[in-house]
């Protein structure tokens, strides 16, 4: 193989850096990566479906997160990134 890996980029990004990733792995313009996806999208329904389980399962190519654990963390589910000293101080007057 060509000893690349597949990622999402963080640089060449448009919304979640799947075709800018593509298109880097693939040696082709991020640009033609971009309108054969939505192409694919608007005439096959296969664009948005495989645009959307890249962006979940590929990494970064410089954090190595996933979508997931970036909708993780948004959600406060961070997996163990926050410590108990991060998070605010409960009132123990809140009976919530």
């Amino acid at each position: 193989m060509n000893g690349k890996t597949l990622t999402r980029s963080t640089t060449d990004k448009f919304l979640g850096g799947v075709c800018g990733g593509l298109a880097r792995y693939l040696n082709l313009d991020s640009g033609l990566v971009r309108i054969l996806t939505v192409l694919l999208a608007i005439f096959t329904q296969v664009g948005w479906i495989a645009y959307l389980v890249l962006w979940a399962v590929l990494p970064t190519d410089t954090s190595g997160r996933t979508g997931f654990d970036e909708v993780k963390s948004a959600f406060g589910q961070g997996g163990g990134t926050t410590t108990p000293a991060d998070r605010p101080q409960q009132n123990p007057d809140d009976l919530r």
